[in-house]
């Protein structure tokens, strides 16, 4: 039967946009409409409340991942027994890819004897490995090379990447032991001779995630990440080699986050975007393998226990968008060596997805979704538009040395921690629902020595900065424990509650999460209208900050009172939950600051740390 002989719901008025819009606008109560039902991302990408057939943009399909993507998990360790038995543990019980990182002057280290150390046991025609070599691209690749002829596998079984990434190292260290340009050529050399015996190893990583950390957009990092894949094309066909095999010596690196809908849409675009690029270069068929590694910027230090949510929400974004490969970082990266526990609950958050869920058991599950199907197309286009923006500047390595690529990095971050200042942005157990009594994870190791960095007279530039969402809030925790190891107990502020619950619960709740995001126990009184006993509450709290909480009605009967008493009793600051009209009526009465939805919130707890003395 074909749709045009279905009857379903043919006794209603067909829906339209219109009748819709009609609906929801009633409802607003005069509210403008694009401003409440739609927002943007910081690309200017519209995203709208509702998407149909009418206002979709659909372009062309991303040639998607089929079937199962890899389960990768990270090593850094510099011990080298545990880095081996880590790596054991965790191909056991379920993952099929290894990213080990090597370190000069640490282990794991550059030489074949040291990579031998550290996958002893470890079957490299049954897993794929990627390593992550930095400056030591090419004795890292020459140490594994000899490491697979001593073992003697069968070439076309070895899966993986070498990962050399120089211009990305250049951009994330500020240098390189020789000038970029030569590094291109020694690099194009050995993808040369790999093609030639180990068909499934690719040699480079265009990896966008570090622009990613430095707080670009998604077309950003797609752009960049384009830039960086075409200058490795470049200089393997400069080197001799036929773009239909060089094509086949890139993989390629995004980094996911808890932006689904982002997250999954860019996936999507990257690969139609790289289709374009081989298409434009006259290559066909040439995969795209496209890793995708859970983002450190959403990462928080405090309650880390939330990253365990964000790295599932990653994964499924970087699932549904089609990567080949996810590697989830364990919740507790930032705090030190991962213990046994969060490196296999990020192994196993993959392995339910991917086997209890069934997220890769269908190719592409956005296709045909009228939303992400508009926004992975308008992505195209903004990404597009920054490639093209920097490959006119001379190409990624010319935008590095100028500058350009920093300053647009700079520029980016500046408005996204605008809006984490004034909370626009949450960061759910950072600037929104602390924790402040939360038991620190005890069961990690300690973080790596940072190792010298090497001599060399190659290129430097301003490196791309390193940020995570969450650091402003986590300085003033971090002043918040320092005072409280000095003086026994956390700085302090009293809630100063009017009225009844009722009355006070809703602003009492968000002065509480207000001040507690920086580390500023809230001591919340019990509520009434007697001044007397309000500053006595406060006086028992031993606080010297205090905010009043409750209606606006019942501010314009008690608030001037109750911020009089508490004055008296030794409030050395007062502020108000609430942005009441007549703001001189409540300073004259001694209230010196009013919080509420919008306000600075960085701006305002930096300032109360002062006043207790808490800040550095």
């Amino acid at each position: 039967m074909t749709s045009e002989g279905l009857s379903l719901a043919s006794e209603f008025d067909p829906a339209t946009d219109e009748a819709w819009r009609a609906l929801v606008e009633k409802t607003l109560k005069g509210k403008p409409f694009d401003a409440v039902m739609q927002s943007n991302t910081y690309d200017g990408i519209p995203v709208k409340a509702l998407y149909t057939k009418d206002n979709a943009k659909i372009g062309p399909l991303p040639a998607s991942r089929f079937g199962d993507w890899g389960l990768s998990v990270p090593h850094w360790n510099p011990d080298v027994k545990a880095t081996n038995e880590a790596i054991i543990e965790d191909l056991t019980r379920g993952a099929t890819g290894i990213a080990l990182r090597l370190q000069a002057g640490a282990f794991p280290g550059v030489s074949t004897a040291e990579l031998e150390r550290a996958l002893k046991g470890v079957y490299l025609n049954m897993a794929t490995l990627t390593l992550i070599p930095g400056e030591e691209y090419e004795a890292g690749a020459e140490a594994l090379l000899l490491l697979l002829d001593d073992r003697a596998y069968k070439p076309s079984e070895i899966k993986g990447c070498l990962g050399i990434d120089p211009i990305s190292t250049l951009a994330q260290t500020g240098r390189l032991k020789e000038p970029v340009l030569e590094a291109l050529t020694i690099a194009a050399g050995i993808a040369a001779g790999v093609a030639g015996k180990y068909p499934g190893l690719a040699t480079f990583m265009a990896d966008g995630g570090l622009y990613h950390m430095s707080g670009a957009t998604e077309a950003q990092e797609l752009g960049l990440m384009l830039a960086t894949g075409v200058a490795y094309l470049r200089s393997m066909e400069e080197q001799g080699m036929d773009l239909n095999v060089a094509a086949r010596q890139i993989q390629f690196s995004l980094s996911a986050d808890t932006d689904l809908y982002l997250t999954v849409a860019k996936f999507r675009a990257a690969r139609l975007l790289w289709q374009q690029v081989l298409e434009a270069s006259g290559v066909s068929g040439a995969p795209m393998i496209l890793n995708g590694v859970s983002s450190l910027r959403m990462v928080s230090v405090y309650d880390p226990w939330v990253n365990i949510l964000r790295g599932t929400v990653a994964c499924f974004g970087a699932g549904i968008g089609g990567a080949d490969n996810i590697c989830i970082l364990p919740h507790d990266t930032m705090l030190g060596m991962s213990s046994e526990f969060a490196r296999r609950i990020a192994r196993n958050t993959q392995i339910i997805l991917q086997e209890e869920s069934g997220l890769s058991k269908v190719s592409d599950p956005a296709m045909g979704a009228y939303a992400f199907e508009t926004i992975t197309s308008e992505l195209c286009d903004k990404s597009w538009e920054y490639f093209t923006k920097i490959e006119s500047s001379g190409g990624i390595v010319t935008a590095l040395r100028e500058g350009l690529i920093q300053s647009d990095m700079r520029e980016i971050w500046a408005k996204r921690r605008h809006d984490l200042s004034i909370r626009k942005q949450a960061i759910t157990g950072v600037s929104e629902f602390p924790n402040i009594n939360e038991e620190p994870i005890t069961d990690i190791g300690a973080m790596p020595t940072p190792v010298r960095e090497l001599a060399g007279s190659g290129d430097t530039v301003e490196p791309i900065e390193f940020h995570r969402l969450g650091e402003d809030f986590e300085v003033l925790r971090a002043f918040s424990d320092s005072y409280a190891d000095k003086n026994g107990a956390r700085p302090s502020i009293f809630i100063a509650n009017l009225g009844m619950a009722a009355d006070f619960t809703a602003r009492s709740t968000f002065a509480k999460n207000f001040f507690e995001a920086g580390g500023i126990r809230a001591h919340v009184g019990e509520g009434g209208l007697e001044s007397a006993a309000l500053a006595a509450s406060f006086q028992a709290s031993g606080a010297k900050l205090a905010v009043l909480c409750s209606t606006d009605a019942l501010y314009e009967s008690t608030a001037i009172g109750a911020a009089k008493a508490l004055k008296a009793a030794g409030a050395n600051y007062l502020y108000l939950a609430g942005k009441p009209k007549d703001f001189e009526r409540y300073t004259a009465a001694g209230v010196d600051e009013f919080i509420y939805m919008g306000v600075d919130v960085l701006q305002s707890l930096a300032h109360a740390h002062s006043l207790i003395g808490a800040s550095a």
